[in-house]
């Protein structure tokens, strides 16, 4: 039976040595133990901006095609050539617990597109990171380029975004906030430190705006619940932050905004944190040492070992939009 779909959950999987896109039939996994139906798209595309510019084409999926694979298989459905652009402090229970005063400007920063894994791989705690903590977020998919002439609204989102996917912006703290003039970028961007998917839920452009209103995340340590959100209590939303970015720099189709994390991290900022950072911003070895001191007082951050699970819904329908599931695991020496 052939049916045409509006929004789906586009796929990545590894099958007879090659990586394939296919859509989901079935609910979207949990856990690399899950059973996986899908139809496999007859495409063959080596990133995501050229899956997007062929979307269009494969529309009709037949299911009498469908076939069965374990959700294991499953590589992100987002290549390692895009650009992660990336929110801050975009939740205020984030904010505030970061002892943030009121948001008055966007926070964007970067991340290494070879950072991105698969959603079931582990994730691998650098040989120089001991403070290895995590962030869920969902990300917007970008469709199209856009640039300095563009100007997005809600009525015409759709056109730029194609849709979201879940992710982890896994962040070593002793190195974003220990290093020389605090290190972002190097202490977000280590292999492995961005887990994206297990799918892409690709809109229609009519679907886009509404879609972004109503999604939901969560993710546990351990089976503990540490984070969870809506994107209604995003402080920037989308619309607002497309714009922003693009006085900034152009993105291309396939490019992701992670849109930030909700509060409920390993370690929220203490006044004794701003502290040292203010006090000790030019002298690198005493501001991380005192900070790794101050940081390691409340629960353990990430280690080898640990399970960290994440879930992306649609919040008034309950829809199931995927989840992830990654392992901590320890450097392997070179």
């Amino acid at each position: 039976m052939e049916c045409q779909n509006m929004s789906r959950l586009i796929v990545r999987y590894e099958h007879g040595g090659a990586v394939r896109w296919g859509e989901l039939i079935g609910p979207a996994p949990q856990s690399a133990n899950d059973d996986v139906r899908l139809v496999p798209l007859p495409v063959h595309c080596a990133t995501t901006a050229e899956f997007l510019a062929e979307a269009s084409n494969v529309s009709t999926v037949d299911e009498a095609q469908a076939v069965t694979i374990k959700a294991a298989a499953l590589v992100s459905p987002v290549t390692s050539d895009a650009a992660l652009v990336c929110q801050g402090l975009n939740y205020a229970s984030h904010a505030q617990e970061a002892k943030h005063a009121e948001r008055k400007s966007n926070l964007i920063f970067g991340k290494a597109g070879s950072s991105i894994t698969g959603p079931y791989d582990d994730i691998v705690r650098p040989a120089d990171v001991e403070l290895l903590d995590y962030e869920v977020e969902f990300a917007l998919v970008m469709r199209r380029q856009f640039g300095a002439r563009d100007r997005i609204s809600r009525e015409n989102i759709g056109e730029y975004v194609a849709g979201v996917v879940l992710c982890n912006d896994v962040s070593a703290r002793d190195i974003q906030f220990g290093e020389s003039l605090l290190q972002w970028y190097r202490g977000k961007s280590y292999r492995t430190f961005c887990p994206v998917g297990p799918a892409i839920w690709l809109l229609e452009p009519s679907e886009v705006a509404d879609a972004l209103e109503r999604l939901e995340i969560q993710l546990h340590v351990n089976g503990e619940l540490r984070q969870q959100a809506t994107s209604q209590q995003l402080i920037w939303k989308p619309v607002e932050t497309l714009n922003f970015v693009g006085t900034i720099q152009d993105m291309r189709a396939g490019d992701l905004l992670l849109t930030g994390t909700p509060g409920g991290v390993t370690a929220p900022v203490t006044a004794r944190m701003v502290e040292i950072i203010q006090t000790h911003l030019l002298n690198d070895d005493v501001r991380r040492d005192e900070l790794r001191t101050e940081m390691t007082k409340g629960r353990p951050f990430l280690r080898p070992g640990d399970v960290v699970t994440a879930t992306l819904s649609e919040k008034e329908s309950g829809r199931n939009l995927g989840g992830l599931g990654n392992t901590i695991a320890g450097a392997t020496p070179l």
